[in-house]
């Protein structure tokens, strides 16, 4: 496929995909940008899959039902960065 074809899963495939997100198996590449074409039915079904790997990683992890976060990310706008930390790679200081 050249660059500038976009890639359109056929729905066996998006159904074979996403069948095996639910299952649990690791998906190739292949498979994980066939799932990013998900909508209605399979975009719900997918969430729910999502969130049961979510839910028993928290488990796993001794914290069932609480997510926790950093105020401390960074999420980029741009590469440019005004922090003088310079432990970010991918930072440019303007």
């Amino acid at each position: 496929m050249s660059d500038n074809e976009s890639f359109v899963p056929s729905e066996s495939a998006l159904r074979r995909a996403l069948r095996r997100a639910e299952d649990g198996v690791v998906l190739n590449e292949v498979e994980a940008e066939t799932l990013l074409h998900a909508r209605g039915e399979h975009l719900e079904r997918l969430l729910a899959a999502a969130s049961r790997v979510r839910d028993a990683g928290l488990q796993q992890a001794g914290r069932p039902g609480t997510v926790t976060y950093s105020r401390k990310v960074f999420i980029p706008v741009t590469q440019l960065c005004r922090d003088r930390c310079h432990y970010c790679t991918f930072a440019q200081t303007p």
